[in-house]
């Protein structure tokens, strides 16, 4: 992925054009440390004028009328949105992904960690943007979400594109026996899939962005219209992203969005 102008957006050219996309940086804003400066998220503790401030550059530059956000819940429950929906009465349903086939409608998702998947549809215009932290991944939140797209807009699988945008990456994911069993459970070949990265005495290590390109195989889409971020989280040497398990306490929040 190529970083845009104006606004740092992460951008893929897997999207078609006529889909405006991307996945926010610490750069741009008015958050003062350690919400520096980008922050997107109001839950952390953040000064919540320049939040609404980094919002107003937001979408100033995302090219929507609207953005609309729901109450993450670590789920695979998938929302559509419609024009003239009110802002504030989706931001209160509890889903970890949002879709919709009207102009201008912007969705969103919000991390510091877990992996912002944006899906697009070209035939029907549709478009979804998912958050699938460890347990939204490993339920299937990558599925879900393109099942969602099958069932309300009619999209054909193999038409549907899809960005894995930056998160934490099997280089630092360093999990438990509990999350291991979790994955194994989910996909009993989840060593074979190189999901689940063992090395003898030490912790476990999982690529959650693997489940989920996995996940968007199984569901029908063509490797070709999948792209894989690999920007971690967590250890980036140019420390452009928010990440809850490098700082150990209250840190902002980057933002995957789509807009058709």
């Amino acid at each position: 992925m190529s970083e845009g102008e104006e606004i740092p957006f992460l951008e893929s050219t897997i999207i078609p054009a006529n889909f405006r996309h991307g996945f926010t940086t610490r750069h741009g804003g008015v958050s003062a440390p350690p919400f520096d400066t980008f922050n997107l998220g109001w839950k952390w503790g953040d000064d919540p004028a320049a939040v609404d401030e980094n919002h107003r550059r937001f979408l100033a530059a995302s090219g929507a009328t609207v953005l609309h956000r729901a109450s993450q819940v670590h789920g695979v429950r998938v929302l559509r949105v419609r024009a003239g929906d009110e802002s504030e009465a989706v931001a209160r349903e509890q889903a970890d992904g949002l879709m919709t086939n009207d102009p201008g409608v912007g969705i969103t998702v919000h991390v510091a960690d877990c992996t912002p998947i944006v899906l697009a549809c070209p035939v029907t215009g549709a478009c979804a943007a998912l958050h699938a932290g460890w347990r939204g991944t490993v339920a299937g939140m990558a599925k879900a979400g393109v099942s969602a797209m099958v069932a309300e807009f009619g999209c054909a699988p193999g038409d549907i594109r899809a960005v894995l945008g930056p998160c934490i990456g099997a280089c630092c994911f360093e999990v438990g026996p509990e999350v291991v069993a979790a994955f194994l459970a989910a996909t009993p070949d989840a060593r074979e899939q190189k999901v689940i990265q063992e090395t003898s005495g030490k912790k476990a290590h999982v690529d959650i962005r693997r489940f989920s390109w996995l996940g968007l195989l199984s569901a029908g889409l063509s490797p070709k219209h999948i792209e894989v971020g690999t920007e971690c989280t967590m250890c980036d040497p140019e420390n452009r992203f928010f990440s809850y398990r490098k700082s150990g306490r209250a840190t902002g929040q980057l933002v995957g969005f789509i807009v058709r």
